[in-house]
């Protein structure tokens, strides 16, 4: 399973970002391409312990919907929240700044993450609870693919 710690598959979202454009087009959802990437570097920054979210899960979220998502059960398309402390559509998150300081600090971003050992403290997921590193890398993947698909890239 794809996991942005390994290095192959790391590289192969850097090179999809690198295809993004300012007129990058979606395929579904509200986001523009910018709000995107502010939206996934806020994501990786939840991670990181960074940006702290409201506990919101329960057991099943913690159990069976966790292992289904890391297990590569597709989101529905529109139908998964955003944390609302990084929902741009709230008025929270990083609000996009210019587009190339937003993709750079994408890639900064995902640099920093990948350099975080198993003893480093992640954060608890909202909804999933508590995350190792490699269900983190999973779940990272797996968000960053999400998106960057919506932008075909």
């Amino acid at each position: 399973m794809k996991n942005i710690f390994t290095s192959k598959d790391k590289l192969e979202i850097l090179n999809r970002i690198k295809n993004l454009t300012p007129n990058s087009k979606k395929q579904w959802g509200k986001m523009t391409v910018n709000e995107m990437v502010c939206h996934c570097t806020d994501q990786i920054r939840v991670a990181l312990g960074e940006i702290e979210t409201k506990q919101t899960g329960n057991i099943l979220s913690r159990t069976i919907a966790k292992q289904l998502v890391l297990l590569g059960l597709p989101a529905p398309k529109g139908k998964i929240k955003t944390f609302p402390e990084i929902d741009l559509a709230l008025g929270a998150g990083t609000k996009p700044a210019s587009f190339e300081k937003d993709i750079q600090e994408l890639k900064r971003i995902i640099e920093e993450l990948t350099q975080k050992k198993d003893k480093f403290l992640w954060a608890e997921h909202s909804v999933f609870g508590k995350l190792n590193r490699k269900q983190w890398g999973r779940l990272v993947y797996i968000h960053l693919n999400h998106h960057l698909t919506q932008f075909s890239v």
